[in-house]
């Protein structure tokens, strides 16, 4: 008698979609919880007509297919176990009590702001009324005095706590929650307690004076960006500028920094003769001590988990498709923290290396049918620069109300030289705490390529038509332009590939046809 259930199990064996069942499940568990519902239906339906009949889907799929809703459930679980996690300080800070007493430990890097500075504090203790109310948390934390302090600073806050009311323009809240911060507390002063200055808070403000020493105050804020992600002294026109050029991804730490970072210190352990596992876990405490310097900026973390994965697959012998990687990547993080979801950030470095993933090879494809034939070099770089434009432009139109017409010839010139920027202010960054003479030489070298960055950011920016205003965009709209990138993703993930092209022209049409909807729509 044939089981009821004929499973073969022989290779090949395909689960490679977990990572997606299970995304699927932490958005819409965060997002939409009642579509989340209907997913997990769909779920057992695609199960048991697998289970019941064994052609539903290919045999290597099959077993993909009947575990789906396992995947989908852990990811929905996930979400609504951070849901309903209780926070009392939040409880306790829409009270808005006006005398709290705070002690911890800062935990980002003090940046200008209207009052004073800011920066996240951890929560070791706080006492409202007399007594103590709490421990654990964290609050943004605005005061006068705290830019001479650094992360890892113990110190001692008193002030008003309160959560700040969402604008029509910008949920404060909700981008505080993104990075696990519950409120705000504005401090009349504070004053360091304890074992007073942190070791990682010194070693920042090292950094930071290395990467200024010899060059121009504007050059250094943009080293600054570049290197450890503070753009707090970035002129806002040239900030402008960088952004309606298209180029503003370069100056957050992204998989480029870890990248480069990754591959110099390997390939110097290596030179040391280190073994392999050694190697491997010499290269994992440089980056994330970077990252932890750096600030831990939710863009960095993605790139350090994925390098992380990366490093531990090649020691194991096990090395992942870069998709893959990507989709392991993506759970471990959400699962984390799901709602940096809601982050600006996090969606642009997820959607540029989707992007770069899913469309550079349909672009590539497309490219290549063209009667002007590119070098290869050309025609890679100008296809990773097209689809990481098209696969964030909706995050940007969302977000900033405007995408850059720009920005993929931009690119083309500013990529190129972010990386010899980057490489020299690490240098400069590690010479500069060792003894600051020695980061002069690097930094004037590095100050001539920042000075040609800001001079292509600026003059592209000035262009009439180099950004174009999509303004008041609501979700629907921004969905509507992915859809229209589905078809190229497909056929970039490994499906129906030799359509590629053709997808990618659609995709290209479907985003001209977008913009100028979007432009009209919004008057």
């Amino acid at each position: 008698m044939r089981p009821l259930l004929a499973l073969d199990l022989r290779p090949p064996v395909l689960l490679d979609l977990w990572p997606a069942a299970t995304i699927l499940g932490i958005v819409l568990g965060t997002v939409a919880p009642p579509v989340a519902a209907t997913a997990l239906l769909a779920a057992l339906v695609v199960s048991a007509g697998a289970g019941l009949w064994e052609d539903l889907v290919p045999g290597p799929w099959r077993l993909m297919a009947l575990l789906s809703p396992l995947f989908v459930g852990v990811g929905v679980g996930v979400a609504l176990l951070h849901a309903s996690a209780p926070d009392p300080l939040a409880r306790l800070a829409a009270l808005e009590p006006e005398r709290v007493v705070v002690e911890g430990r800062i935990s980002s890097p003090p940046e200008a702001a209207g009052f004073g500075h800011r920066a996240e504090l951890g929560v070791e203790s706080l006492w409202y009324g007399g007594q103590e109310a709490l421990r654990g948390g964290a609050v943004e934390l605005f005061a006068p005095g705290l830019g001479a302090l650094g992360m890892g600073d113990e110190v001692r806050a008193e002030g008003r706590l309160y959560v700040p009311e969402p604008s029509p323009d910008f949920d404060y809240a909700r981008y505080l929650a993104t990075l696990r911060v519950s409120a705000v507390m504005e401090a009349e002063g504070i004053r360091t307690v304890g074992e007073g200055r942190g070791w990682i808070g010194e070693l920042h403000r090292r950094t930071d004076r290395a990467l200024g020493y010899g060059l121009r105050p504007e050059e250094a804020s943009v080293v600054r960006g570049m290197v450890l992600g503070d753009r707090s002294l970035i002129p806002e026109s040239l900030e402008e500028a960088f952004r309606r050029s298209g180029i503003t991804h370069i100056l957050a730490i992204s998989g480029q920094h870890v990248a480069v970072l990754t591959a110099a210190a390997y390939f110097v352990l290596r030179a040391f003769a280190m073994p392999a596992a050694a190697r491997v876990a010499g290269t994992l405490s440089v980056i994330w001590l970077y990252i932890v310097v750096a600030g831990a900026p939710p863009s960095a973390i993605r790139a350090g988990v994925a390098a992380t994965l990366f490093l531990l697959g090649t020691l194991l012998g096990r090395p992942v498709s870069p998709l893959h990687l990507a989709g392991c990547m993506l759970v471990i993080i959400l699962s984390y923290n799901p709602l940096l979801l809601y982050n600006t950030g996090f969606q642009l470095s997820v959607a540029a290396v989707l992007g770069i993933l899913l469309l550079r090879r349909p672009i590539e494809d497309l490219l290549r049918r063209l009667p002007l034939r590119l070098p290869r070099a050309v025609t890679v770089l100008v296809s990773v620069s097209l689809a990481a434009q098209l696969a964030t432009a909706p995050v940007v139109a969302a977000s900033f109300g405007e995408v850059s017409l720009v920005g993929v010839v931009t690119n083309l010139v500013a990529v190129p030289l972010s990386g010899p920027v980057l490489v020299l202010g690490l240098l400069a960054a590690v010479a500069g705490n060792v003894l600051p003479a020695l980061a002069y030489p690097l930094n004037l070298a590095n100050g001539a390529l920042v000075s040609c960055l800001s001079l292509v950011a600026k003059k592209t920016a000035s262009m009439p038509w180099a950004a174009v205003s999509v303004p008041d965009l609501d979700p629907h709209a921004t969905l509507l332009l992915y859809a229209g990138f589905l078809p190229a993703a497909i056929c970039g993930g490994g499906f129906a590939r030799e359509r590629g092209a053709l997808w990618a022209a659609v995709a290209l049409v479907w985003t001209a046809g977008w913009v100028v909807f979007a432009r009209l729509s919004g008057g």
